[in-house]
């Protein structure tokens, strides 16, 4: 594995990101939250995951403190220019053959914005803990194949907005009682079960199980 650290300018901002590279035909984009980030347990088995199966993982590091003091619209506008570059930049520069998303919080704003792309219609596309009445309209318009998983105790829930995402060819999980970071309170074992069980669901929409 070769792990390649590289940039791009977006509107003045130099936006950077982590290319792991295991000389495959399959890339997976990480897209952090504001501050879940890489290193954090759904991040850190997902990439283990996409690695143990020497897929190709770009992690993007496009939040920057600027975005906080911008207006929602702004910052959203923004958000979805970095990712969108970063993303055009590598499937430009590398031939895959698949590509996969997996996003987390404020990731899943930009993320959802890539639904639309015409090159990404086979793409597969996993929404962790989504900012629900921001990304369902464009999460219910989409086609594509993956996975959304929030808990009933995070505070972006909405009944009304995940029942919009119900058109989607999305698998939705709801975790009873899992907050924004998918813990279960402080109830250790019991948050550690949610783990387990979302990263067999993030596997299982993403890509065939390794065999025994």
């Amino acid at each position: 594995m070769h792990i390649e650290q590289s940039s791009i300018v977006v509107d003045q901002t130099t936006v950077s990101y982590d290319h792991f590279q295991m000389g495959s035909k399959q890339v997976c984009f990480l897209i952090s939250g504001a501050s879940y980030l890489y290193d954090h347990p759904y991040f850190y088995y997902s990439r283990m995951a996409l690695l143990a199966r020497d897929i190709d993982v770009i992690c993007i590091h496009y939040v920057t403190e600027d975005l906080f003091s911008m207006s929602d619209t702004e910052s959203n506008t923004c958000m979805t220019r970095r990712v969108d570059a970063v993303v055009s930049e590598v499937l430009a520069t590398h031939t895959y053959e698949n590509v996969q998303f997996i996003a987390k919080s404020l990731g899943t704003i930009p993320l959802a914005a890539l639904l639309a792309k015409p090159s990404l219609q086979t793409a597969r596309f996993v929404f962790l803990t989504p900012v629900l009445t921001e990304v369902a309209e464009q999460i219910a318009n989409s086609s594509q194949g993956g996975l959304l998983v929030i808990g009933t105790a995070d505070k972006f829930y909405d009944e009304a907005a995940l029942e919009t995402c119900r058109t989607s060819q999305l698998t939705i999980d709801i975790m009873e009682g899992a907050n924004h970071s998918l813990d279960q309170g402080f109830e250790v074992d019991q948050s550690l079960a949610v783990l387990g069980r979302v990263v067999r669901q993030i596997e299982a929409s993403l890509f065939e199980p390794l065999p025994k």
